[in-house]
């Protein structure tokens, strides 16, 4: 929760530090968000990431770190399902996601329909 709070702040989506962790808490709702609509989010590149190979090397911004991301999200799916839940704004019935590209990525290669989210209301 606590990089999904830092990324509302770089986007100014909260006034404060406080509204937003209270947006977090009190105006979220947990749901199984249909990997269909990611296209939608505002600011995943889909066309990059959700491709054959999603973080080529020439578009690593962790270099190494992003590829052993994607790895561990894989293992935790096949392992339990799922991974954790990502973070997504939504604000003027537009998707901003917070906090989860590694998990969406994975999510996509495994070839599963949903991914589990937080949705915060803006």
């Amino acid at each position: 929760m606590q990089k999904s709070i830092g990324t509302s702040m770089l986007l100014r989506l909260f006034p404060s530090e406080k509204e937003s962790a209270y947006a977090h808490i009190f105006k979220s709702t947990f749901l199984k968000f249909p990997m269909a609509d990611i296209r939608g989010l505002e600011n995943f590149n889909h066309a990059v990431r959700l491709s054959k190979e999603p973080y080529p090397k020439d578009d690593r911004p962790r270099g190494q770190e992003d590829l052993d991301s994607v790895q561990y999200h894989r293992r935790t799916i096949r392992k339990n399902g799922s991974t954790e839940p990502i973070w997504i704004a939504l604000k003027a019935g537009k998707y901003i996601l917070l906090d989860g590209a590694h998990r969406l990525v994975a999510t996509h290669l495994e070839n599963k329909r949903v991914i589990p989210a937080f949705i915060v209301s803006v």
